[in-house]
């Protein structure tokens, strides 16, 4: 039995996504009509984003003129959400691997997104729209990651089975956070969820992590390589304390067969196996060696990044920005469907300070790829409470960012100092 949600305004969340979509469908149309920067969950939210498709969102530039962004560009879309969204249509539609989203949780503190605590109904309606045009955007095989607490995380699930299908949902992780939290009123809440759900499940493939022990990484002809050398072995079962379990290159016909030989024989010649002195026979043992960037297994539905501070503080801006999201988190997820996929599109309509980007940075650094990132933020003022004074890269001091999105923008420019020099990223203006 499938379970739906009905809530006071579903109606009206779900004609305003499916007509944002049909609007897009039938072309760009540049309206003139402004409207207030202020976005919120409920109250007039569906009244005041109803009027969005009467003159379609555009992106523009820092000198007033309409961008048309190429697919692989990286991007930094200033604005509300929603019409940049829609404005993305026209050139990411079905192009996007991952979405990342760490939306607002609903406990009374958002700002621009405002929320009311635990008033459900006002959360899923401004989630509603958003999701269904993330899910025009995705590749048949993308996936979207929804990263929250256990406020809405129950009714989340259920608005993303409806929206995606619940044969497309494919599960939830779960992020530790935290350790400590003594003075915790029930218990220590040291974890967040992360839903996942597919375009169409059938087309999505494993969620690969680096793969680790019992391999060993070592250096051969200047590259890190994985070294593997059990992967034949004479038989299975239990083994006898101190025999030779390896079956080694000279012995592969008595044991295994010509058939066998010939298989090996092909993987030496292709590089994937390697022949290794081994014992004190004079023999080899086969040895199978995995470019380090190529080596994966299956991620563990539990992942463990603590913080997001941290990865502020070599960047000179520790303190700015309350509760970033850990780059180390956000590279795992990224590279869980990106891993034999290095040109993929991410996309983060929730940016923040820009973890996503890093994080997009830090899994090109890995494999030398060429994944982009797209983020949307709005400009809504920093109001972190650890927010302080810092250095920027124009060398002004003492300068504090009037808004999320400056942050977000100078945390892109400083991290590919450290992960990508000379990468590049465009700042857009989402107009309606």
């Amino acid at each position: 039995m499938t379970t739906v949600l009905e809530w006071p305004g579903k109606a009206a969340a779900f004609a305003l996504g499916r007509r944002l979509i049909a609007d897009a469908e039938a072309g760009p149309s540049l309206g003139d009509g402004e409207r207030g920067p202020e976005s919120h969950l409920g109250g007039g939210a569906l009244e005041r984003e109803g009027r969005l498709g009467e003159g379609r969102p555009h992106l523009r530039d820092g000198e007033g003129v309409t961008h048309v962004p190429a697919p692989h560009e990286n991007l930094l879309v200033v604005g509300d959400n929603l019409p940049a969204l829609q404005a993305l249509l026209a050139t990411h539609r079905g192009r996007v691997k991952v979405v990342y989203i760490d939306p607002p949780y609903n406990t009374g503190n958002a700002h621009t997104y405002k929320d009311h605590g635990h008033d459900h109904a006002s959360w899923l309606s401004f989630m509603t729209p958003r999701l269904l045009l993330a899910r025009e955007l995705m590749r048949e095989d993308g996936v979207l990651f929804l990263h929250l607490d256990d406020k809405e995380s129950a009714w989340a699930q259920l608005l993303g089975h409806e929206i995606f299908g619940e044969d497309n949902s494919l599960g939830t992780l779960i992020h530790q956070r935290a350790k400590g939290g003594g003075n915790a009123r029930s218990f220590v809440r040291g974890h967040d969820y992360v839903h996942v759900w597919a375009r169409d499940a059938g087309r999505v493939g494993p969620f690969l992590t680096e793969k680790k022990s019992p391999a060993k990484l070592e250096v051969i002809d200047g590259r890190r390589m994985l070294v593997e050398t059990d992967v034949l072995r004479a038989g299975f079962g239990r083994y006898a304390r101190g025999s030779e379990r390896r079956l080694m290159y000279e012995d592969i016909v008595a044991v295994k067969g010509e058939k066998k030989l010939a298989e090996v024989d092909a993987k030496l010649a292709s590089g994937e196996y390697i022949l290794r002195p081994w014992g004190t026979e004079g023999k080899h043992a086969v040895v199978r060696v995995t470019p380090a960037e190529k080596a994966s297994s299956k991620m563990y539905s539990i992942i463990k990044a603590l913080g997001g501070q941290n990865d502020l503080e070599p960047l000179g801006l520790g303190g700015v920005f309350s509760y970033p999201k850990p780059v180390e988190l956000v590279k795992a997820l990224v590279a869980s469907q990106t891993f034999f996929d290095p040109d993929a599109i991410v996309l983060d309509f929730f940016a923040g300070s820009g973890t996503t980007a890093q994080a997009v940075m830090a899994a090109n650094e890995r494999d030398e790829g060429s994944r982009s990132f797209v983020l949307v933020q709005t400009p809504e003022p920093l109001r972190s409470k650890n927010a302080k004074a810092v250095v920027t890269a124009s060398g002004s001091s003492d300068a504090e960012f009037p808004t999320i999105s400056e942050l977000t923008a100078e945390r892109i420019r400083r991290a590919a100092d450290i992960h990508s020099p000379g990468l590049s990223f465009t700042q857009l203006e989402v107009i309606e």
